[in-house]
C-alpha cells in the first residue's frame, strides 16, 4: 500500500459542500427536505431539526436510540428522527466522519429505499480530507446480543468484516440464499452493498399502516414479496439483495458508536433491536474494547473516487 493511499484513510474526513435532496419518509409517509453540510473534525453526525423550536440536535450515537421498531430512531428531548440507517450506512460506506443533517421532518427520506442514492449526495458533495486523525473502536473480547433463537456478535479481527445469516421462511430466499459475508475494510461497499433496498412483505402491509408504519412505502422504495414470488418489475438487484440489505443495515446501526469499528460482526437473524442492544454490550464492557488513533486503512471500507459515477444521477429519485 503506497503512503499517498495510507496517510487517505488515516484522517477524518468530512463533505467539502452542501447538498440537499426531499424525498418521503418510509413510514410517516411525510415529505421532508434533507440538506448534508460539512462538519469541523471530532464533530460526528448529527442531525438537526430545523422545523422545531430552537432546531434541536440530534447526534448519530448509540446511546440516543429511542426506537427499533422496523427501523432506528433517535432523539433527544421531544426531538426525533427516524430510520437514520441507510443514510448512516451511505456516510460509513464513503468514509464521512463528521456532517451535520437538516431535516424539517420527523424521517430521513426514504429515496429508493437502499443507500445508492445517499452515496449519489456525498458525492455531488464531494469529500474533504482533515488534518485530525481518524478514532477507531478495535474489539477486544467477543460481546453478544441474543432475542430468542436470533443473536448477534462482535468479536476480534482484523478490519472489519461483517456476517449476516437469515431466517425467512420465504420460496425467493431460498432461490438466493440467506447468508453473506462482507469485509467492508477491502472496500466495495458501493457495488456490493448500498443497492440493496429494503424489502417487505405483502401480507404484513395492513397491519403495519394500521400502526402507523410503512404509509410512505410502495415498489418504487422496497422490494415487496407475496407469498411465492418478487413483485416489483425488474425483480432483485442481487439474487440475495434482502440478504445485502440486512448487513446495510448492519453498516448504518453499527457507526453510531460514533467510530469505525476494527472487528467482526456476525449474526443469525438480527435486526435493528439486537444491533442496538450489541452497541449497548460493548460499550458497557471497558475490558471488551479500546480506542485507537491513526490506523490504516484496516478498519476502512471507503468508496474509491470515481465509484459513485457508476450510478444514474439524481433525477427522479426525489
Amino acid at each position: 500500500m503506497g503512503d499517498s493511499i495510507r496517510q487517505e484513510f488515516v484522517r477524518q474526513r468530512t463533505l467539502r459542500g452542501t447538498v440537499t435532496v426531499c424525498g418521503i419518509g418510509l413510514h410517516s409517509g411525510r415529505k421532508a427536505q434533507m440538506t448534508l453540510r460539512p462538519a469541523a473534525p471530532n464533530n460526528g453526525v448529527v442531525f438537526r431539526r430545523a422545523d422545531l423550536a430552537g432546531a434541536p440536535d440530534i447526534p448519530a450515537r448509540h446511546d440516543f436510540i429511542v426506537d427499533t421498531r422496523l427501523g432506528t430512531t433517535l432523539g433527544s428531548g421531544n426531538a426525533r428522527v427516524a430510520t437514520v440507517e441507510h443514510l448512516l450506512s451511505a456516510l460509513a460506506g464513503t468514509g464521512i466522519d463528521n456532517a451535520w443533517i437538516d431535516l424539517d421532518g420527523p424521517e430521513v427520506p426514504a429515496l429508493d429505499g437502499s443507500a445508492s442514492a445517499f452515496v449519489l449526495l456525498v458525492e455531488e458533495a464531494g469529500v474533504e480530507q482533515q488534518e485530525t486523525p481518524r478514532r477507531y473502536i478495535r474489539v477486544l473480547e467477543e460481546v453478544r446480543a441474543e432475542q430468542g433463537r436470533h443473536w448477534a456478535a462482535l468479536s476480534p479481527g482484523e478490519g472489519y468484516t461483517l456476517s449476516y445469516r437469515g431466517d425467512f421462511a420465504h420460496p425467493a430466499f431460498a432461490r438466493g440464499g440467506q447468508t453473506h459475508d462482507f469485509e467492508f475494510s477491502a472496500g466495495g461497499y458501493i457495488e456490493q452493498i448500498s443497492r440493496a433496498r429494503t424489502f417487505g412483505f405483502l401480507h404484513e402491509v395492513s397491519a403495519m399502516r394500521r400502526h402507523g408504519l410503512a404509509l410512505g412505502g410502495g415498489l418504487h422504495n422496497a422490494v415487496v414479496f407475496d407469498d411465492y414470488r418478487v413483485m416489483n418489475e425488474g425483480g432483485l438487484r442481487y439474487a440475495n439483495e434482502p440478504i445485502r440489505h440486512k448487513l446495510l443495515d448492519a453498516v448504518g446501526d453499527l457507526s453510531l458508536l460514533g467510530r469505525p469499528l476494527i472487528g467482526q460482526y456476525r449474526c443469525f437473524g438480527s435486526g435493528h433491536t439486537l444491533n442496538a442492544r450489541l452497541m449497548t454490550e460493548l460499550m458497557q464492557r471497558s475490558s471488551a474494547w479500546e480506542e485507537v488513533k491513526g490506523v490504516s486503512r484496516a478498519a476502512d471500507g471507503s468508496r474509491s473516487p470515481d465509484a459513485a459515477g457508476r450510478f444514474d444521477s439524481l433525477t427522479g429519485l426525489t
